[in-house]
C-alpha cells in the first residue's frame, strides 16, 4: 500500500490521531441535553404532584439518560470503526481484482 492509488480521491488518510476531542464534545452536549430534559421533567412533576412528582420526573430523566447513552456510544463506535472497515474493504477488493502479491508470477 506504499504506492499511490490511481484515483486521487482514494489518497490514504492519516489515522494516526483520533477525534477524541470531538467525541468528548458530543458526550458533553449529550450530558447537557439530558440535564436540561431532566430538570424540565422534575419541574413539571413538582408542579403537578409536589415532591413525589419531582422524584418521578428525576427517575424518568435518569432512565432517558441510561437508555440514550448506548445509542450515542453506538454512533461514536460506528464512526470510529468505519475507517477501519473502509481500509479493510479496499485491500480485499484489490486482492479480488489483482490477486494476492505472492500468487503473481514475476514478470520477465
Amino acid at each position: 500500500m506504499s504506492e499511490n492509488p490511481e484515483n486521487p480521491n482514494l489518497q490514504p488518510e492519516d489515522y494516526s490521531r483520533h477525534n477524541w476531542k470531538r467525541y468528548l464534545r458530543i458526550l458533553k452536549w449529550y450530558g447537557l441535553a439530558v440535564l436540561v430534559i431532566t430538570l424540565i421533567l422534575v419541574a413539571l412533576g413538582y408542579s403537578g404532584a409536589g415532591w413525589e412528582g419531582a422524584k418521578n420526573g428525576l427517575t424518568w430523566g435518569l432512565l432517558l439518560a441510561v437508555l440514550g447513552l448506548p445509542i450515542l456510544g453506538l454512533l461514536i463506535s460506528v464512526n470510529v470503526w468505519s475507517g477501519y472497515a473502509n481500509r479493510w474493504g479496499e485491500v480485499k477488493y484489490k486482492e479480488m481484482l489483482e490477486g494476492k502479491p505472492e500468487d503473481k508470477k514475476p514478470e520477465e
